[in-house]
């Protein structure tokens, strides 16, 4: 199947449109070094772009993850955004995203890299029937965040992702900071209290 012309074109590259799967075939092996994507989750509601259902799930998204493991360079990243779902009917959470990264990993020998976690705090409080009319769970507002890799060594670099140091710190590295062993074990190094440019961020994004 031909490459899709490109949908449009920047300084910073093209963008194409076509059906994933077909055009991921067409890729040369070893070529990509990032995979993002945030597929239609296993929701019981079927959406007008089309979803699977939970128990279909792990052998449809596989299909793409075996293209994705093929084009993929030694040290590139493959990562999904995946929200959950509930157990039909019933006030339970289904297990199926964790499946998925289960499958991923002990069949289709991808490493996990790391997991991170979106918050986001605008979604809405559902199912309504059980958080709104009978009030007996919380709204769920995170999506799990799965950072894949072929090798357990993928490109990666967390001084490119350095947030603000919080005005604690920023007092800290202003005064100093005395080694000494912390009452978690760690030895704490006057390395410590050096300004690098910015705290290290964290696996929770919102």
């Amino acid at each position: 199947m031909p490459t899709p012309p490109a949908y449009y074109t920047t300084s910073l590259g093209t963008a194409l449109h076509g059906d994933s799967l077909d055009m991921l075939r067409d890729l040369p092996a070893g070529s990509v070094n990032l995979v993002m994507t945030s597929p239609p989750f296993a929701l019981h509601f079927k959406k007008e772009y089309g979803n699977e259902s939970q128990k279909d799930y792990i052998p449809w998204f596989c299909q793409f993850a075996s293209e994705v493991k093929r084009v993929l360079a030694d040290d590139g990243s493959f990562v999904i955004d995946i929200g959950g779902a509930w157990e039909q009917g019933q006030p339970t959470r289904s297990l199926y995203q964790f499946k998925l990264l289960i499958a991923l990993v002990e069949e289709m020998g991808f490493h996990l890299a790391q997991e991170f976690f979106w918050h986001n705090p605008g979604k809405m409080p559902a199912p309504a029937e059980w958080v709104t009319v009978r009030r007996i769970r919380v709204k769920y507002s995170v999506n799990c965040v799965w950072w894949l890799s072929n090798t357990p060594w993928p490109k990666a670099d967390n001084k490119r992702v350095l947030v603000p140091y919080s005005p604690d710190m920023e007092r800290l590295i202003k005064r100093g900071y005395k080694a000494k062993q912390r009452p978690s074990g760690h030895n704490v190094t006057e390395k410590w209290g050096k300004d690098q440019g910015g705290a290290i961020c964290s696996n929770l994004f919102t």
